[in-house]
């Protein structure tokens, strides 16, 4: 189950252009937030209280 907004399914429903999340996904081998490092580094930074 998902959920939508009213305003993406009023714009679905008469068929005019929708941005989805899935349109802009990052492409393999990038970060979605380049300047963290990454989850894994966020992760370690986190542990050692940096």
């Amino acid at each position: 189950m998902f959920f939508v907004s009213e305003e993406f399914l009023r714009k679905y429903e008469q068929g005019e252009d929708v941005v989805q999340t899935v349109d802009e996904a990052v492409p393999v081998g990038e970060e979605l937030f380049a300047d963290t490092g990454g989850k894994r580094e966020f992760n370690q930074r986190r542990r050692e209280g940096a």
